[in-house]
């Protein structure tokens, strides 16, 4: 193991198993998924009891309803049940939980308008301050809220995993609301934001790492002209872009695509050599997944 970034990931794994979200801290669902899944891309065989490690430790926090909630002490399952998901997918001694999470993903939507503002925009459309469809129903971060790109993109990923064990027509329908409210939050020049496009007659900005994650979740598709628009955007946006975890989405997001992610990924070097991340474990995560052709290990 001479990759200090590898290196560095297995020193920050907690005593329970898990990997917190700095350290020293408790372990959560997200960072402990990314790392599992990273260790699990570097193929080294001297990882097992560390990857099988993260693995229990995922398995403990599944709830009974099949979710995952973000860490100990909450009970409540949430979004980071996708990154759970795609973590123990891969591996046949805890693929059944993760099925069983995707199931709890299928079952979970965003919440659309209220009837009465419903009514409202209907009768006086020019009240409306974006023009987004609030009737795509995709993912929230929270229960009973509004969905967004990135916990849309995430489910998206993770129930394309599992696609096979779960209802046909029910993950179908599911699947292509999802891909459609990705579409339908596309920034006016492309790429895309948090979630809405518009906002007071104002064109929003994309970021780098929500394009990215987007752009993975239609990954599996023929490329529709707002992702190819996607792509040629994210590429610009990257240009002056030093954040790790932008490097990170990016480089799995343009192997995905088959395009070259060599100048991200040296870039991720470099700002590890400089920043060491500030000490913050999910961009360490990204990175080692992204060094180690990680993509594999998102793609349906």
């Amino acid at each position: 193991m001479n990759d200090p970034l590898l290196t560095a990931l297995v020193d920050a794994r907690n005593p329970d198993g898990g990997w917190p979200t700095v350290k020293p801290g408790p372990s959560t669902t997200e960072v402990t998924s990314l790392a599992v899944m990273a260790l699990a891309a570097a193929s080294d065989p001297t990882l097992g009891s560390e990857i099988a490690g993260g693995r229990r430790w995922l398995l403990s926090q599944q709830q009974s309803d099949g979710g995952w909630p973000s860490a100990r002490p909450v009970t409540e399952s949430s979004w980071m049940t996708a990154p759970a998901v795609l973590a123990l997918s891969t591996d046949a001694s805890s693929r059944s939980a993760a099925i069983q999470g995707g199931r709890w993903l299928l079952e979970r939507e965003g919440r659309g308008l209220p009837w009465y503002a419903r009514v409202w925009f209907w009768m006086y459309p020019q009240s409306r301050t974006s023009n987004l469809d609030t009737e795509l129903k995709g993912w929230p971060w929270s229960a009973g809220t509004f969905s967004w790109v990135e916990p849309t993109a995430y489910a998206l990923l993770a129930l394309k995993k599992v696609r096979p064990a779960l209802p046909a027509s029910r993950i179908q329908a599911r699947i292509e609301q999802g891909e459609r409210l990705i579409y339908d939050r596309v920034c006016p020049g492309g790429g895309w934001n948090y979630g809405n496009t518009r906002v007071l007659g104002e064109s929003l900005a994309p970021y780098a790492d929500t394009t990215a994650v987007a752009l993975m979740a239609v990954h599996d598709r023929e490329p529709r002209e707002e992702a190819r628009r996607g792509l040629r955007v994210l590429e610009e946006v990257m240009r002056d872009v030093r954040s790790g975890l932008a490097l990170g989405w990016a480089s799995l997001c343009f192997d995905l695509y088959g395009l070259s992610s060599a100048p991200w990924r040296t870039r991720l070097r470099e700002q590890y050599g400089q920043t060491r991340f500030l000490g913050k474990i999910k961009p360490l995560a990204l990175a080692v997944l992204a060094l180690h052709d990680g993509a594999r290990m998102v793609r349906g």
